[in-house]
């Protein structure tokens, strides 16, 4: 076997997983007579955190063994696990996954190719079934009469709300909106007009002059 690299994900909050893997991967190391050439320890614990994953492991060639003690080290759904594995694969680098008994040596291997088709079949389960469920649901809501959406006259918030103050002071000194969204910097001067109509700043500012 080629130098071989192994990978754990730290978790702090979860102590017990942190040390299930470096058990896990000994054991392997032990029970095959391997020898570990290095090991890469990382915290993670945002989805973005995960992109960290692919800076580590960008120097792992075709003489690297990526040896993991469960697919989940490299991300916590389905698809960012696959992305991962064929980037490795696509570097050249061969992947072993104690936990799951894989062993997937080569972007060109049959038996690697169909276990990436099995996962990529997976993915396109889950969100089918994802999708067929939250239909179900929103029936099951409407059977039982319940309304859906937003209520009705609810106001969502908006880009503009960070400067409706300026946009009100503009407006009451007799601005268009065309050339308050020029002046404020929007591209969109409809989408600043449909903002000022929804909520009824031309009459808000009218009634402070008013009063």
């Amino acid at each position: 076997m080629n130098k071989i690299i192994s990978f754990i994900r730290i978790n702090k909050n979860n102590e017990e997983y942190t040390q299930n893997q470096a058990i896990g991967i000994a054991k392997y190391l032990h029970k095959n007579n391997l020898q570990l050439h290095n090991n890469i320890e990382i915290e993670l614990t945002t989805p973005e955190d995960e992109e960290k994953i692919s800076t580590l492991l960008l120097d792992c060639k075709s003489d690297c063994t990526i040896l993991i003690y469960d697919l989940n080290v490299f991300g916590r759904t389905i698809s960012s696990i696959l992305d991962m594995l064929k980037n490795l694969l696509n570097l050249g680098a061969r992947v072993i996954s104690i936990n799951q008994n894989l062993d997937l040596e080569s972007k060109d291997d049959m038996l690697t190719k169909m276990i990436l088709g099995v996962i990529a079949m997976t993915i396109s389960l889950e969100k089918d079934l994802m999708s067929l469920r939250t239909k179900e649901a929103l029936t099951v809501k409407k059977l039982d009469g319940v309304s859906l959406g937003k209520p009705k006259g609810t106001i969502q918030k908006s880009k503009f709300d960070k400067k409706r103050d300026k946009i009100e002071e503009l407006l009451a000194v007799g601005l268009s909106v065309r050339k308050i969204a020029k002046l404020l910097g929007y591209n969109n001067h409809i989408g600043l007009n449909n903002y000022v109509k929804k909520r009824n700043i031309r009459e808000v500012n009218d009634s402070k002059i008013a009063s």
